[in-house]
């Protein structure tokens, strides 16, 4: 990759040297942050040039998408400093970076301080040639490195162009950005064990699929235990049918937002459109638009309703909904039901959710519809959830039910074989590993990995063999035993993998860099370190980041691995920063806040942040959530001891309760009679102190 600086008018003749000299080294520094990120690379600045070998001295089957990757983070880098370098120096930088892929010769020249590592061959020149085409703050490839990125990121073809000292002419292609959806951005395609175990399984959905294709939708829910490898399942689906003209929506159900109205569709919509924390809600609107408009939606209630649902104000002027929340509820479904169809109509549709366990109510009715008229459109809705959950389909035509069970003993020897690279094991640790991890994939190469890195083995030949007798307790008797084990052996990054895990299953690294009492440099490093080690799946790059545990399994272990005074200084730190930080997503996830609050072991904050947001769930008409917010609430309420201003919060809590219980359940339900009768009871004096009652002017205390 090679990347060259390009400076803008104001950066000649209004700056002096010592200016210049700064503005590059930011620059410099600006590069030197995002590709810190990639393992198995050396970096040369020649001048206000910057080289960067991808592959040297540690190779990976993915260094042409990581080169990609961090010339688009570069990019997006110079566009944050040139907000600065505007207001600062009214100067402006620009980048244009060339990326070509093929062979080497690495050497050492030099002697001394003076050494440096230099490759040789056509492949850097090749590359610099590429960034002369480049218009500035643009990324190109040649045809070598396309072909090796293509599934992942959008390119536009340039055409053929002459370089000097090159005799044929380049094909040329402009990278775009990266794919949201194939292959899946969170899971790389390296290091995966092959699928084992799953072909009756694997079969049936992909009948189902052909039955989409001729116009027939269908609906497979998948049920298993954590573990069993039902995202693994859905991975391969994918991959089966990623070379098929079709539409992909994936998205995944989130324990910390359970009662979040919405929140794997909202999260979805918010990708897809591609929203940015920083966008102004002008931009976010116009994105709003635009996608409506690539499929004949252009009614200006259906962009109000996007908006409503992304959290995305109106400007002055555009025209309000005047809708009840329930009929706004019920247009939001229609809306997003109507997209789903415009969809079906150009191409099939692949619409995945994950972790239906942790399903909140809204999307659970929203999916009633979806499953409702699958059979009328091309769609394979296809969710996973725990036996713990209780689909509430009945099964029909269109409609089937899928159970993973876990692996046979041969199964489980041949999955162990495989995750081993091929490589044969001593029988021992064979019969140890089969023993211990009964049937369950994710355990089964958890263990697998553990061994390998436990110094127990020593590679001979095609096989591995014990360096001395297989030890009492070498092998951990849990999962969790296992990963602890691999989490302390990464001691270096223990503390940011307890910190992330306390954030959630994924995470932004923006959040966790604000969070982090480490230099951003370091966090860069440990987060490779965890992601190498696959504890973590990464997608883009640092700054703009987003990381997500491999397992829940995994998250929870390095969880609990927290003491409890611990977790709570964490949780405490997690909202404070969101409070001083992410106005936004105070505003849009309350609920998020009041966890941490909770989690904290701050109850009056915990219940404020419970209070705002069943506020926003009776506003957006998601009453059963609403609900779930203030019986939180007044839970935590019970911690804090008596007072004039908790009895206030409990008559706010109660009264919007009782208008919840009312509207989801009736006027005649005995639990709403039973909070409005607690709030009619709370003493005069503190009657003064609510406003809740000016809120809900239809409800009167009985």
């Amino acid at each position: 990759m090679f990347c060259d600086l390009v400076g803008s008018t104001a950066l000649s003749g209004t700056l002096d040297p010592e200016d210049m000299r700064e503005i590059v080294r930011a620059y410099q520094e600006a590069c030197a942050e995002v590709i810190h990120s990639f393992e198995g690379h050396i970096a040369q600045y020649l001048g206000d040039g910057l080289l960067v070998y991808f592959g040297y001295p540690r190779a990976h089957e993915d260094d042409a998408q990581r080169a990609v990757r961090a010339a688009l983070g570069i990019a997006h880098a110079m566009e944050l400093l040139n907000v600065r370098l505007r207001r600062e120096r009214d100067a402006r930088l620009a980048v244009r970076v060339g990326i070509h892929t093929g062979l080497v010769v690495v050497g050492e020249i030099g002697s001394g301080t003076k050494q440096e590592r230099l490759a040789l061959g056509e492949t850097p020149n090749l590359a610099a040639r590429l960034q002369t085409i480049a218009e500035p703050d643009t990324v190109v490839i040649s045809a070598a490195t396309h072909r090796l990125i293509e599934r992942w990121f959008a390119c536009r073809e340039l055409g053929l162009h002459t370089a000097k000292g090159v005799a044929m002419p380049l094909q040329v292609y402009r990278v775009l950005n990266e794919r949201e959806a194939v292959p899946r951005g969170f899971e790389a395609s390296t290091g995966l064990t092959a699928l084992v175990g799953r072909s009756q399984e694997m079969g049936l959905l992909l009948e189902r699929w052909e039955q989409v294709k001729d116009g027939f939708g269908q609906v497979a829910l998948l049920s298993g235990e954590a573990g069993i490898g039902k995202s693994r399942l859905l991975r391969e689906l994918r991959e089966r049918v990623a070379n098929e003209p079709h539409i992909r929506w994936e998205c995944r159900c989130s324990p910390y937002h359970q009662e979040s109205a919405l929140y794997p569709v909202i999260e979805l919509f918010q990708r897809a459109l591609e929203f940015a924390r920083d966008d102004p809600p002008e931009d976010k609107l116009r994105k709003i638009e635009d996608g409506l408009r690539r499929y004949g939606l252009r009614d200006p209630e259906a962009v109000s309703l996007w908006a409503a649902l992304l959290s995305v104000p109106l400007p002055a002027g555009f025209p309000p909904l005047n809708l009840t929340p329930q009929r706004q509820k019920q247009k939001t479904f229609e809306a997003v039901l109507g997209l789903l169809l415009a969809l079906a109509a150009q191409q099939p549709v692949l619409f995945l959710i994950e972790d239906l366990h942790w399903v909140d109510p809204s999307t659970l009715e929203l999916l009633n519809l979806v499953v409702e008229q699958a059979p009328t459109f091309r769609v394979l809705v296809l969710l996973t959830f725990r036996p713990d959950f209780r689909p509430p389909w009945a099964q029909r035509a269109h409609v089937a039910y899928l159970t993973l069970n876990r692996l046979t003993r041969r199964q489980t020897e041949l999955m162990v074989g495989r995750a081993a690279g091929g490589k044969g094991l001593p029988v021992a640790v064979v019969q140890e590993i089969v023993a211990k991890t009964d049937g369950v994939p994710l355990f089964v190469e958890e263990l697998t990995k553990m061994v390998l890195e436990s110094g127990l083995l020593r590679e001979q030949d095609a096989r591995f063999e014990l360096t001395g007798p297989l030890p009492p307790l070498a092998i951990p008797a849990t999962l969790q035993d296992s990963l602890m084990a691999r989490l302390d052996r990464l001691a270096t990054v223990k503390d940011v993998a307890q910190l992330a895990a306390a954030l959630g299953r994924s995470f932004s690294y923006e959040v966790l860099r604000a969070v982090a009492s480490v230099d951003a440099t370091t966090l860069t490093q440990s987060l490779t370190t965890l992601v190498g080690a696959e504890f973590l799946y990464q997608r883009g790059v640092p700054p703009q980041a987003t990381y997500m545990f491999k397992h829940v399994l995994i998250q929870d272990t390095a969880y609990q691995s927290l003491l409890k005074s611990r977790r709570q200084q964490v949780h405490q730190r997690i909202a404070q920063t969101l409070v001083e930080n992410f106005s936004e997503t105070v505003q849009t996830q309350p609920e998020l806040l009041a966890h941490h609050y909770a989690e904290a072991g701050l109850a009056a904050e915990a219940v404020e942040y419970w209070r705002r947001a069943g506020e926003r769930s009776i506003a957006r008409s998601a009453n059963v959530e609403a609900i779930a917010h203030l019986k939180k609430g007044l839970d935590v309420l019970k911690t804090l001891a008596e007072s004039s201003e908790r009895t206030a919060r409990e008559l706010t809590l109660q009264v919007a309760l009782g208008s919840a219980l009312s509207v989801s359940k009736g006027w005649g339900d005995p639990e709403a009679e039973r909070a409005f009768t607690r709030a009619r009871d709370v003493p005069e004096r503190v009657v003064v102190a609510v406003r809740q009652p000016l809120e809900y002017p239809a409800l009167a205390l009985r």
